[in-house]
């Protein structure tokens, strides 16, 4: 529900914002000077430069409070991990949007170097974000072990056993069919993954028809599918589970220095601009 509040957010205030300045942004560059909007959206214009300040706050923001909570255990009674994750992914997408509306779409010389740095940091944040996501964890977001997911496994299938009888002849090759060959490599693993994402409606499918071939009563069946779905999910993720991890080591050795590069730059052009007097309201 939070991540879904927070995706109408972002489409709502990216949206407004680009019809808001469509017709300046969509001028010939030698004709914005001389159209009324200029001094409204121009990099140094009101929106155009609060654009470029508000989202500058929001990506400083968003690093700040996703390090702190990482680091600092006593913010963990404001919320799991990955709540604070979705908001971090929120405030470093929306605001380099709203940068990106500040360069009014031109690109050149440090401007350009530090959009296009931004751009890697938000490209290789979403991969990042789809990794840390496929490795299982517990509630306070750290990385379970193979034997913990096996034992949560064996759990999962145990309370639908409790449901309902279940009868593991009638799910053969549904509840083991996550398994993937052993020691997949980085690419395989990914392909792995995204296969298993993009086949969950045909496995969803065979299960509900595996449950009613075992006689599982139709007002169960929703209920103990949704465990048996959980557990073939973790399934895959134990399988997947070496691969993930040193993908996500090697995301996070290239994301934090690209992330640190992009917020120097940021600081030199906040710095020069203000040094040429560009204040905005203040």
């Amino acid at each position: 529900m939070f991540r879904g509040f927070l995706v109408v957010v972002w489409v709502v205030v990216a949206v407004a914002a680009s019809l808001h300045g469509l017709d300046y942004y969509r001028l010939p560059l030698a004709d914005r000077l001389y159209a009324d909007s200029h001094a409204l959206f121009a990099p140094n214009g009101l929106l155009g430069q609060g654009y470029g300040i508000v989202g500058t706050a929001m990506i400083l923001l968003g690093v700040a409070l996703y390090t702190a909570r990482k680091r600092f255990v006593f913010l963990a009674r404001f919320g799991r991990l990955k709540g604070w994750l979705e908001f971090h992914i929120f405030l470093c997408t929306l605001g380099p949007f709203l940068v990106l509306l500040h360069t009014t779409f031109r690109f050149g010389g440090v401007v350009a170097i530090a959009f296009w740095s931004m751009a890697a940091v938000v490209v290789s944040g979403v991969f990042g974000r789809y990794v840390y996501v496929w490795i299982p964890k517990t509630v306070n977001g750290a990385f379970l072990s193979q034997r913990a997911i096996e034992d949560e496994k064996a759990a999962l299938l145990e309370r639908a056993r409790a449901i309902a009888p279940v009868d593991e002849a009638a799910l053969a090759g549904i509840w083991d069919s996550a398994a993937v060959g052993a020691r997949p490599g980085l690419l395989p693993a990914l392909s792995s993954s995204l296969g298993y994402r993009l086949t969950a409606r045909g496995r969803r499918r065979r299960l509900h028809a595996a449950l009613a071939r075992s006689g599982v009563p139709v007002g169960l069946r929703a209920e103990v599918a949704g465990l048996l779905e959980r557990g073939q999910r973790l399934g895959r993720q134990g399988a997947l589970l070496q691969p993930f991890q040193r993908m996500f080591r090697y995301w996070h050795a290239f994301h934090l220095p690209l992330a640190i590069v992009m917020l120097l730059i940021l600081v030199v052009h906040v710095g020069v601009a203000v040094a040429f007097g560009y204040t905005w309201i203040f």
